[in-house]
């Protein structure tokens, strides 16, 4: 055990590390970390490979030990508070898979890894969002639907599409949707448990036409105003009615059919 020790701290001194980019939950719920091994003359290219391997999947419990959980709460905060949450995310976190590693045209070698945030019970969401939640029912909109501006009482909405670009919002495994007032109109306790976790709150997106297949061919789509907590969208109290009414008619949001553009 010591000789093997003392071979694998001889190799990663031996390399460079290129940064690696930031984890965030992507659209389709998986957290993916790209590292950069640059290697020092003389190594072999089995070195270089296994030390890139090595170096993604330590990066990477980095990165999900920083995601937020709520914005409140992230992943790193949770198992600081819970034996139990800690040694379930270090058994998930050890079943991260290696999706790629190649070496480019200038002799870097990059690794790829891979993470699912949901899928039940066993899942990161599943760990982490707690199990003695009452369901609650959404909040009623203030407004009735002819005084919540250009609200179409005649269509029925398959989802919400919340544009929060240039807002600078970071992902999380459970945020909420707020109103200008404070009032939360979409949380993890408006929800099924087990669609939170299968499939997640919502899904993000980087642009505005394509990714967005979750809110279905006839979304409601509304600006954020502001972000709270670096995760949650708030919106103004008039799209926040319109919100709660088309959901009224359509009940997408008890389906997470919500997507999130950044």
């Amino acid at each position: 055990m010591k000789k093997s020790l003392g071979v694998i701290m001889a190799a990663l001194m031996a390399f460079t590390f290129g940064t690696a980019s930031a984890a965030e939950i992507g659209n389709d719920g998986f957290v993916q970390v790209e590292v950069e091994v640059y290697p020092e003359p003389g190594e072999s290219l089995n070195d270089m490979r296994r030390v890139a391997v090595a170096e993604a999947y330590r990066q990477l419990a980095e990165e999900v030990d920083e995601l937020h959980v709520t914005s409140n709460t992230t992943v790193i905060k949770s198992r600081r508070a819970s034996d139990t949450i800690n040694i379930s995310v270090d058994t998930i976190l050890k079943g991260a898979r290696i999706s790629k590693v190649y070496r480019d045209n200038a002799g870097v070698f990059h690794a790829i890894a891979t993470l699912g945030v949901y899928g039940g019970a066993n899942s990161l969401a599943g760990v982490l969002l707690p199990t003695d939640v009452v369901q609650e029912d959404f909040p009623q909109p203030k407004m009735t639907s002819m005084e919540s501006g250009s609200f179409d009482q005649g269509k029925s909405y398959t989802g919400l599409i919340l544009d929060c670009r240039g807002k600078g919002l970071a992902t999380a495994i459970s945020p909420a949707i707020l109103s200008q007032g404070g009032e939360r109109i979409y949380a993890y306790e408006n929800v099924p448990r087990q669609t939170a976790i299968s499939w997640g709150m919502v899904d993000y997106s980087e642009d505005i036409n394509s990714g967005v297949s979750r809110a279905g061919d006839s979304p409601l789509v509304i600006k954020a105003v502001s972000v709270s907590g670096g995760v949650d969208p708030v919106v103004s109290q008039a799209d926040a009615d319109r919100i709660l009414a088309a959901n009224q008619a359509s009940k997408f949001l008890a389906n997470c059919s919500v997507v999130i553009v950044r």
